[in-house]
């Protein structure tokens, strides 16, 4: 699939996943109730936002050579691309959303949001493959690393909340 996508469509998906997690990291850092959790999602949600705004900082050269920004897109193009992430690349998106409206349960936001770094993880990796131009390919290639740490961190709370109410339960 990614094979298909231009360098400007490959940074629109990746830009749709960014303000997905930036919505979704920020509600979870609203409703956490501990700490720890409260501050790796408001990581997170700073993470998402610096994304965001890398990519709109780069400029995108289209496949007929025209150099665009992404806010300077046609937003029926956007809404298509976008469609993509919904509806094919990474269903876990939408689960956000309805994650984002549910009674809060840090271990199923933590598990969801480890789900969508995952993913996250994957395209950015399949479209560092598929991609030919040295600027693109750094920059895919800074979004993974962050990704994977995000995937770290995640799973390493994770970790300590499961280990927390395993004492919790012998107690």
């Amino acid at each position: 699939m990614i094979e298909y996508l231009n360098e400007d469509e490959v940074f629109r998906v990746g830009m749709c996943m960014e303000e997905a997690g930036l919505d979704f990291y920020t509600k979870m850092a609203e409703k956490a109730t501990d700490t720890a959790t409260k501050r790796i999602f408001k990581r997170l949600a700073r993470d998402e936002k610096e994304h965001l705004a890398y990519f709109e900082s780069l400029e995108l050269e289209t496949a007929g050579g025209m150099g665009a920004k992404p806010q300077e897109q046609d937003q029926d193009t956007m809404r298509f691309v976008c469609s993509i992430v919904d509806d094919g690349i990474f269903r876990s998106i939408g689960e956000m959303e309805k994650a984002g409206r549910r009674k809060y349960d840090p271990e199923k936001a933590l598990l969801l949001a480890l789900q969508v770094e995952k993913d996250a993880v994957l395209y950015y990796t399949e479209a560092y493959a598929a991609a030919r131009r040295k600027r693109t390919k750094d920059a895919l290639r800074k979004l993974v690393e962050e990704e994977k740490g995000h995937v770290v961190e995640i799973t390493k709370r994770l970790a300590n909340l499961r280990k927390r109410a395993a004492r919790k339960a012998k107690k």
